[in-house]
């Protein structure tokens, strides 16, 4: 019999959902088997997901209640068990994964009665290191705009809605060279002497609270984007963040400093640990091989 497992991060959003998920929870139809847990620390659901699979032998639902993070810990609990699927509840403040189903609304995704009587769907992952990403992996300008935005939201005077900008100008000033080798499916498409903005290995579409970095990706094709940006001055960076956040930057003659290719597997390097941005989460790896996992997620999409 299949488990319907549901975690429910706390703090996630800019309020505590807990109270309202479980009450719709409890509200389930009784002859299923469902049950809930809430996270106490990062890293908790994934933790959760492993002993729930190791305590039950059939087949496992969980359901991320959260955001992106919340999202990335339970994918990482279950990645590679036949018997797991997971659902994003979106109650956290990104929410990017869910955007590449664009066929269905947030509120489809929230209401859980519509989750539990989804459809299944194998969609494909990027292995990087040790990890597994279902969205998007990338290294450069962006991840360390994510790496210094959490070490602004720790300061009083800064923190909150600031945290993004204040990291963002930060960046603009001293972080737009990164000196990486980008090697893919054996062909090099960076000698690491030129200096890059990012480069990034697709599977979904958004990243970033909502920008559209990989807008032709197919989450089940068997292949993974792969887009290269050259550093940028400043006045061209401001001029393109636009173009880049609406998913206009891609076969687009006015933004032909863009590389694109569709590949398998790719590897950056570069003489110390490069800060990776694997989901929205910062992990420093030293010279990451990123491949695509054909089919190896199984993803629960709302009943329509």
């Amino acid at each position: 019999m299949r488990k319907h497992l549901f975690i429910i991060n706390p703090a996630a959003g800019k309020s505590d959902a807990s109270a309202d998920l479980i009450a719709r929870i409890n509200a389930l139809d009784p002859s299923l088997d469902a049950a809930y847990q809430l996270t106490k620390a990062p890293g908790h659901a994934g933790e959760i997901v492993k002993q729930a699979l190791a305590s039950h032998p059939g087949e496992l639902s969980v359901y991320a209640c959260g955001g992106d993070g919340t999202l990335f810990e339970v994918v990482n609990g279950g990645a590679g068990n036949p018997r797991f699927a997971v659902a994003c509840v979106p109650v956290g403040t990104g929410n990017d994964f869910i955007k590449s189903f664009p066929e269905y609304s947030p509120e489809d995704f929230r209401d859980i009665r519509k989750l539990v009587n989804g459809t299944l769907l194998p969609i494909d992952s990027i292995r990087v290191g040790d990890y597994t990403s279902v969205n998007i992996v990338s290294a450069g300008f962006d991840a360390i705009t994510c790496k210094n935005m959490a070490k602004y939201k720790t300061k009083p005077i800064i923190g909150g809605k600031n945290a993004y900008n204040t990291a963002l100008a930060e960046c603009l000033l001293f972080h737009r060279r990164h000196y990486l080798r980008v090697v893919a499916d054996g062909e090099e498409l960076s000698d690491g002497k030129k200096p890059l903005l990012f480069a990034l290995a697709a599977n979904g579409r958004y990243y970033g609270g909502g920008y559209k970095a990989s807008p032709i990706s197919s989450l089940d094709d068997g292949l993974m984007d792969v887009i290269t940006i050259p550093t940028l001055s400043i006045p061209k960076f401001a001029r393109f963040v636009g173009v880049f956040r609406r998913g206009e930057h891609v076969h687009n003659p006015k933004a032909d400093f863009v590389s694109h290719s569709v590949r398998r597997e790719m590897q950056f390097f570069a003489p110390d640990p490069i800060p990776m941005n694997v989901d929205g989460e910062i992990i420093e790896m030293r010279d990451p091989k990123i491949t695509l996992v054909p089919k190896s997620i199984t993803v629960i999409l709302p009943q329509k």
